[in-house]
C-alpha cells in the first residue's frame, strides 16, 4: 500500500482532480473509493475519458452523458495520440476551478489506473514530456509537481489506484499482459468483444474468421501466426491496450468530413482544428470561403497559446468547397503541396503568412470541388 500513499497525498493536496479511465471500460476502471475521498477533501473531480480516438464520436458522446448524469461531475474524452479533447479539458479545469473559488496556480492530480494514460494527460497539459510514458504499469515514479502555465500545475502520481485484480478487471484494467499468469481467458474475452463491436479487425489484422468464438478465434490465430496460443493472447492484449488492434477500422468508419487528415501533433494540431471547426459553424454552407477570414480566425486563436509546438495539416468539408490549412513546417511550398494533395477539388483562393508568438509560418487554401 506504501505506492498508493503517493495517491492519497496527491487529493489532500490537489484543487482538482481528473478521475482518468479507459473510455472502452468507463465504469470497469473507476476507482470506487474516489468519491468518498471528495466528500472528505473537499476536491472537484473532472472524468477523463482515454481513448477516445478508438470509438466512434455517437459513442463517446453517449458514455460522457451517462456519466455526467451518474456522478454529477464533469465528463471529458480524449485522445491523448491524436491530441483531442486537450484543449476542452483545459477549458474544463479552468472553469470548475474558477466556479469552486479556487486561487490560481490551480493544483490538479491526475489519477487512475495503469496503463490507462495518465501520463499522456500530463504531458498534453504541461505541453511537453514532463512524465514517462510506457505500455507497462507503475513507471512513474514519486509524485512530480510540474508546472503547466502560469494558471496551472499537475501533480503526476506514480503507480496506479488499488484495483482488485481479478481475471475480469486485467481485461478491464489492462494489467501489463507480460505479468499475466494465463492471458488467455482475458484475451479470449477481448476477441470476443472485437468482433462484436469492430468487425473486420481481426480478419484484417489475423486473416481469421471472424464468425467463430472467441477461443476459437484464439486457436485460428495461432495456426495462422505458428505462435503458441498463450503469445497469441499476449499479444492479443497489448495490441488491445495500445489501440493498433482496431484502429484501422475505427478510422475507416469515420465518415470522410469527419476524418482530419494527415494529422498533426502538439498545440499546432489543436489550434488548427479548433480554428477549422470554428469556420464550418460560421459558413452558411453556400459560398465561397475566405482565405483571408480563415488566416484572422487562425491568428486570433494562436495568439491565445503561450507558445505553439508541433505540426499540422487538417482540412474541413463545407458543401461545395474545401478549406485546408497546414502550419508549422520551415517552407510555405511544402505546406502548400501537401494540402492540394489531401483536397479535392481547383484552388480558388490562398493565404501565405505567419502565426503565433514564436512567428510559425502557416498556409491557408480554399479549393472549389467538382
Amino acid at each position: 500500500m506504501a505506492r498508493h500513499g503517493h495517491v492519497f497525498r496527491a487529493l489532500r493536496k490537489a484543487d482538482v482532480v481528473l478521475d482518468v479511465r479507459d473510455i472502452r471500460y468507463p465504469r470497469e476502471t473507476k476507482w470506487e473509493p474516489i468519491e468518498r475521498l471528495q466528500d472528505v477533501h473537499g476536491f472537484e473531480r473532472v472524468i477523463v475519458l482515454t481513448k477516445a480516438d478508438l470509438v466512434p464520436k455517437e459513442e463517446a458522446e453517449r458514455i460522457k452523458r451517462e456519466l455526467e448524469r451518474e456522478e454529477g461531475c464533469p465528463v471529458v474524452y480524449v485522445s491523448g495520440r491524436e491530441g483531442k479533447g486537450i484543449r476542452v479539458l483545459r477549458r474544463t479545469i479552468y472553469e470548475v476551478a474558477e466556479e469552486a473559488g479556487v486561487e490560481e496556480p490551480i493544483t490538479v492530480a491526475v489519477i487512475g489506473p495503469q496503463n490507462v494514460g495518465k501520463s499522456t494527460i500530463v504531458n498534453a497539459l504541461a505541453r511537453r514530456k514532463a512524465a514517462p510514458r510506457s505500455p507497462k504499469a507503475g513507471q512513474t515514479r514519486g509524485i512530480q509537481r510540474i508546472r503547466a502555465s502560469r494558471r496551472l500545475a499537475v501533480l503526476d502520481t506514480p503507480g496506479t489506484v488499488p484495483v482488485e485484480e481479478t481475471v475480469e478487471a486485467a481485461e478491464a484494467v489492462v494489467l501489463d499482459p507480460s505479468k499475466l499468469e494465463d492471458p488467455r481467458k482475458p484475451a479470449i474475452r477481448v476477441l470476443e468483444r472485437v468482433k462484436r463491436e469492430y468487425p473486420g479487425a481481426l480478419k484484417e489484422r489475423f486473416g481469421v474468421d471472424e464468425g467463430s468464438s472467441g477461443e476459437e478465434l484464439l486457436s485460428e490465430i495461432a495456426e495462422r501466426t505458428g505462435w503458441d496460443e498463450e503469445t497469441v493472447a499476449r499479444v492479443v492484449l497489448r495490441e488491445w491496450v495500445d489501440g493498433s488492434l482496431v484502429e484501422k477500422v475505427v478510422r475507416r468508419s469515420e465518415r470522410p468530413e469527419d476524418r482530419e487528415e494527415p494529422g498533426g501533433h502538439g498545440t499546432v494540431a489543436e489550434v488548427v482544428r479548433d480554428s477549422l471547426r470554428e469556420v464550418k459553424e460560421v459558413h452558411d454552407g453556400e459560398s465561397q470561403p475566405s482565405a483571408a477570414f480563415v488566416r484572422d480566425v487562425l491568428i486570433r486563436r494562436a495568439l491565445l497559446e503561450p507558445s505553439l509546438d508541433g505540426e499540422a495539416a487538417y482540412k474541413v468539408d463545407l458543401g461545395g468547397y474545401e478549406v485546408g490549412v497546414a502550419v508549422g513546417d520551415r517552407y510555405h511550398d511544402r505546406m502548400y503541396r501537401r494540402l492540394r494533395r489531401m483536397m479535392d477539388g481547383e484552388p480558388v483562393s490562398e493565404e501565405r503568412f505567419k502565426v503565433g508568438r514564436e512567428g510559425r509560418k502557416a498556409v491557408v487554401l480554399v479549393t472549389r470541388k467538382g
